[in-house]
């Protein structure tokens, strides 16, 4: 099994494909530092001959805290996947997630610079035919079949309670005030709030994951994506396509962004 961390820059890093009953993952990630001299972003990624796992996380608490949160949150997940011999992707998905939460709450414990440090967490898992996703905070992850946006993951943020409250629209979320309070992080004091889903059907020649942090899902709408998706050849064209983007809209404030992209082929 292998395992690989964040990329430095905007250019992707290629992860092994994963070959099953007739099709093929394959899958690429980046991370950019935006406008920042610092990441707080991280990619990880394991894989063995019939399985994988693809995680992002985005960390908060200063350069020190938030890059440390991200990294142990990526990390501990891949660890407990690694080492689960659960039978249920459902339940390995869960813990990985739990595990990395006590390992930021340890952090915490032990080195007072690092009590306010949080970290969000996506993760993407593949096993026996089929695709499943969890995730922690307001790093997202969609689903896209046949060119189309089929499932996106609900953020555990305020804004994202106003939309299901039908107070906010869901177009207003990525210029809302309050976007980046989260309800629920790795590493924070209320309840953690851990979502998760299995993929309605299993996995077909032309679907497209893409794992995401808020630095970059903010510059894009559900229409925007598609069309992303439906001139990309592949994973690595896409995720440069997305950042070519968002360094075109840039701002002076803005913040790390990152993505993975998983193509399904035959």
């Amino acid at each position: 099994m292998n395992a690989g961390s964040r990329a430095r820059n905007a250019a992707p890093e290629t992860y092994p494909p994963l070959s099953y009953g007739g099709i093929r993952l394959r899958s690429a990630g980046f991370s950019a530092d935006g406008a920042r001299d610092y990441n707080e972003d991280r990619l990880g990624h394991v894989s063995d001959a019939e399985s994988a796992c693809w995680a992002l996380a985005d960390g908060l608490g200063g350069h020190l805290g938030g890059a440390r949160a991200a990294q142990l949150a990526v990390d501990a997940s891949m660890v407990s996947l690694k080492h689960s011999s659960s039978p249920k992707l459902e339940d390995r998905l869960k813990q990985a997630i739990s595990d990395a939460h006590a390992a930021i709450a340890a952090e915490q414990r032990q080195y007072s610079e690092f009590a306010g440090m949080r970290s969000t967490l996506v993760l993407l898992g593949a096993d026996a035919g089929q695709l499943a996703w969890a995730h922690a905070g307001d790093s997202r992850l969609y689903h896209f079949r046949d060119g189309r946006l089929v499932w996106r993951t609900r953020d555990h943020s305020a804004v994202q309670l106003l939309v299901s409250a039908g107070e906010v629209n869901e177009a207003d979320i990525a210029r809302h005030p309050d976007r980046s309070r989260l309800v629920s992080s790795l590493g924070g004091d209320n309840s953690l709030l851990i979502s998760f889903r299995r993929a309605e059907s299993a996995p077909r020649t032309g679907d497209v994951l893409l794992l995401a942090s808020d630095g970059l899902w903010e510059h894009f709408d559900s229409l925007s994506l598609e069309k992303a998706v439906v001139e990309a050849s592949g994973p690595e064209e896409l995720l440069m396509l997305l950042a070519r983007r968002v360094a075109a809209e840039a701002r002076p404030s803005q913040d790390n962004y990152s993505a993975i992209a998983v193509y399904v082929e035959s």
